[in-house]
């Protein structure tokens, strides 16, 4: 089983497209892996009619969770809250807004059969041509800070900040996940290449979004990441307590 947590704010553009651009992409992905799969969608108090169209697409299925905070507490808390919930031995956490393929899937499943890994990072920085509906100015920011992250780290990785990974459950258990909005990617990421363990990653393509908006608050996530960079320097550096 493969649980695969999604975090919702005001997405209902986007949910409304998911019996045709969603579900049926995992089914066909179950019938050539195998793989047995579950949705945990974390709406994070949403103020449009993101739960009752979440609720009107769950009718007659088995497979879906819904869990609400009610108020808007951020993209981290409702990943805290997804695995939470989950019982499989894999998880996979995206993006409401597909952005991240759900078609490749595929390839994090392949990549963990193949290695064993306790973390497949899909990243669009390990190939031309995977971030061309990417605007320039989020480009430069997304560079920049993985490129910070990545001479902190000292590691060979690509990538640090985006959502889209393949996740052993029982890995996640042992870390203590403090971010509550965007960082949380790099900071869980960042934990697991501390505590040496397996992070490999795979080349996708990150699309622009087709319905909504983005929920980034740019000048809160700069500050955010800040404040995670000082951290992996005080604890892969200082040897202190991440804090």
């Amino acid at each position: 089983m493969i649980s695969i947590i999604v975090p919702l704010y005001n997405e209902r553009e986007n949910v409304l497209h998911y019996p045709e651009d969603f579900f049926p992409v995992v089914e066909d992905l179950s019938r050539k892996t195998g793989e047995t799969f579950s949705y945990i969608f974390v709406d994070d108090g949403s103020k449009d009619d993101t739960v009752a169209q979440i609720k009107a697409v769950a009718q007659g299925r088995s497979d879906i969770t819904l869990l609400e905070h009610g108020i808007n507490r951020g993209m981290g808390n409702a990943i805290k809250t997804g695995l939470g919930a989950c019982t499989s031995e894999l998880v996979v956490t995206m993006d409401s807004d597909l952005t991240f393929r759900p078609e490749d899937i595929e390839k994090l499943i392949e990549k963990y059969r193949e290695t064993g890994a306790d973390c497949v990072s899909g990243s669009p920085y390990m190939g031309e041509g995977l971030m061309e509906e990417v605007t320039p100015f989020r480009l430069f920011l997304s560079a920049s800070v993985n490129f910070m992250y990545r001479c902190l780290l000292g590691k060979k990785i690509t990538s640090v900040s985006p959502i889209f990974r393949l996740y052993k459950r029982e890995e996640l258990a042992k870390l203590t996940i403090s971010s509550s909005n965007f960082e949380i990617n790099a900071e869980i990421i960042s934990k697991l290449l501390i505590a040496g363990k397996n992070v490999v990653e795979i080349p996708v393509p990150l699309l622009r979004r087709k319905y909504g908006y983005s929920k980034i608050n740019v000048k809160k996530e700069i500050k955010n990441n800040l404040v995670m960079l000082y951290k992996i320097f005080k604890t892969k550096y200082l040897h202190r307590e991440w804090t």
